[in-house]
């Protein structure tokens, strides 16, 4: 379907419910002080502008729906993890990640764990900015925690 032809029914909708405002806007209007005329022409020119960007909106949606998905959503897609791999090393993996963007959640979450895992007292990795540790700070500690006896 062209672009044409997705955009003449919008254009038929707005054009008539720009009429049917026009219509219920014109005796308000007259009506109302000159002070306010401004605003009851702004309040209706929105009305008709929201309305027909929300069917723009929809219209569009439904066309990116329809369409073949991208090499970009291909790849994305493809990038989870394979259906071999369990459930629990899923959730490992997404705990190192929020702990490398949140040194509150390292602090909290993530380092007790890796405490609890360690028979001797461990050093935590250098601290960056407002961010939880480098992998490199991470491997360190993992690194130790194994070589313990």
């Amino acid at each position: 379907m062209t672009t044409d032809r997705l955009l003449v029914p919008i254009a038929v909708r707005a054009a008539v419910l720009g009429g049917v405002v026009l219509l219920a806007t014109v005796p308000v209007y007259v009506y109302v002080e000159p002070a306010w005329r401004a605003l009851v022409v702004r309040l209706a020119a929105a009305l008709v502008l929201g309305t027909t960007l929300l069917h723009l909106r929809r219209v569009l949606v439904d066309h990116l729906d329809r369409a073949p998905a991208s090499a970009l959503d291909e790849a994305r897609v493809r990038r989870g993890p394979g259906p071999g791999v369990p459930h629990r090393f899923q959730d490992l993996i997404n705990d190192v990640r929020a702990a490398r963007r949140s040194r509150r959640y390292f602090e909290q979450v993530l380092w007790p764990r890796l405490a609890a895992l360690s028979s001797a007292p461990l050093e935590p990795p250098p601290p960056r900015r407002g961010r939880g540790p480098s992998l490199a700070g991470l491997r360190a500690v993992v690194e130790a925690i194994e070589k313990q006896p």
